[in-house]
């Protein structure tokens, strides 16, 4: 039997659209042999049918993926959207021929059908289970449609405004006027969506991959002589689910083997949904080598929360795995723990807690005060936090010992603008801090730095725009 717990704000709202729809319908069904039957009875059954489709994948996604159940409802929200703006936009090709109408139609529901189609498929088939290619290309080329039309939409806005004005006017001259502005705006619409589309395939052709080195020197007061120009290496989200194969990561693991890293850091995520995706890859993460060795630390993605587990003990097999692989390849695993190391005259103190984030999505299984519970600090102190929230709520203000936080999660958003200075991503609207180096000065009166790593892999837009996967490179120095 179906465990079903409906989400308040989406899939019972569902049912109650839903509820009250079938009497409408069926008095309007009647109509189907009536000689004014319109296109508005079957717009009415076209509605009901999709609350009812996507009330009943609400239900079954709770059991294959309760994660991302609460969201089904929004793809209602899609479709009326994409129903209104489409409705919009055909008086554009009114007068093309009756294939290209439907090419058209097509193209434009491609995206929606796309997901949906994933979606129910993730129900009949485990996501884990799911050929890689499936797993990434469906869920990610709807995602690039939907992207795009967002950028179509916004011009949209003002054509709106004009179409209102127009109805309200009664100037004949003044409509023909109007109209023209509308199509001018209707026409920058498809233009900046297709602009859009084109980006985010060549981002998904080409920059995906296209590795790009952070150089960060970093100065701290009374850095001990030993640790002057130090260099850290730092990745993050490698996301393995997210990789047809391993031989674009491994010209990542060359590039950073020739950079002679210290240390070697990894700030978390793995994987994407279960350990099963870090088959094919053993071999070549293994080849990282570093002079002091390399860490990591796990990410919210490493503990297997996205996808329903038949039972509690299945699910913790599947993060001991993860365990075993990273002992495997011979990086050393820091679970709310700490580990020191002796460079020269000098001690280096890398800690590591496990995922700890400020916002409710994400449980917190990290833990500060177990992790320094006994924990001698050393000249310079490095934390290994996945969530750069962590470090904004809680690190700087009480564990001002900690010289250096490093972080990922955020991927930038994976895309955005960085050039000639200047930097944007829509995760910011999201994170305080979202790439790049940043700091605050403690109660103590030391900087407290802050390091987001903007990610080496991807997932659900399997592409790059703007803000490119990224190496970083941390090299300490003295303050002067």
């Amino acid at each position: 039997m179906l465990n079903i717990r409906p989400d308040p704000n989406g899939g019972r709202a569902c049912f109650v659209i839903v509820y009250f729809c079938n009497p409408i319908i069926h008095r309007n069904l009647t109509a189907f042999n009536h000689p004014q039957f319109t296109k508005k009875y079957i717009r009415l059954i076209l509605a009901a049918v999709a609350i009812v489709f996507v009330a009943a994948l609400y239900v079954l996604m709770q059991q294959s993926l309760p994660k991302y159940a609460a969201r089904v409802p929004y793809l209602l929200l899609l479709f009326v959207l994409d129903l209104l703006v489409l409705g919009f936009l055909s008086p554009l090709w009114k007068n093309y021929p009756g294939m290209v109408k439907t090419a058209i139609q097509i193209f434009w529901w491609l995206p929606l059908a796309i997901m949906l189609f994933f979606l129910f498929g993730s129900v009949v088939v485990p996501m884990t289970e799911m050929p890689k290619s499936l797993r990434i290309y469906l869920p990610g080329m709807a995602l690039v449609f939907f992207i795009s039309k967002f950028f179509l939409f916004l011009p949209l806005l003002p054509a709106f405004i004009l179409w209102l004005l127009q109805h309200f006017t009664s100037s004949s001259f003044r409509k023909i006027k109007l109209e023209r502005g509308i199509n001018l705006f209707k026409k920058m619409g498809i233009f900046l969506g297709s602009l859009a589309l084109a980006g985010l395939l060549v981002g998904s052709t080409v920059w995906v991959y296209k590795f790009r080195l952070h150089k960060i020197s970093l100065s701290i007061k009374a850095l001990p002589h030993s640790l002057e120009g130090l260099r850290i290496v730092q990745i993050s989200d490698i996301h393995l689910g997210s990789w047809i194969s391993a031989k674009s990561l491994q010209r990542a693991v060359n590039q950073i083997n020739e950079l002679n890293p210290d240390v070697i850091v990894f700030t978390g995520d793995m994987v994407n949904y279960s350990t099963l995706e870090v088959r094919g890859f053993e071999s070549t993460l293994a080849q990282l080598k570093a002079k002091y060795g390399v860490y990591a630390i796990l990410g919210n993605h490493d503990y297997g929360d996205y996808v329903s587990w038949k039972s509690p003990g299945e699910k913790e097999q599947n993060l001991q795995q993860l365990v075993d692989f990273y002992e495997n390849i011979g990086w050393k695993l820091l679970r709310n723990s700490v580990d020191s190391l002796n460079v020269g005259d000098a001690s280096l103190l890398i800690a590591g807690v496990e995922n700890w984030s400020a916002t409710a999505r994400f449980r917190k299984y990290g833990d500060m005060d177990k992790t320094m519970s006994g924990a001698k600090t050393g000249d310079v102190n490095i934390l290994l936090s996945h969530d750069p929230t962590h470090w904004e709520t809680e690190v700087f203000s009480r564990f001002p010992e900690f010289d250096l936080t490093l972080s990922g999660h955020t991927h930038g958003m994976q895309m955005g603008i960085e050039a000639f200075g200047f930097k944007w991503s829509p995760a910011r609207y999201l994170y305080e801090n979202w790439a790049g180096l940043t700091y605050e000065t403690t109660s103590t009166g030391k900087k407290s730095y802050l390091y987001v790593n903007r990610g080496l892999g991807h997932i659900a837009y399997p592409g790059r725009v703007g803000i490119l996967p990224e190496i970083t490179l941390i090299t300490l120095e003295k303050a002067r």
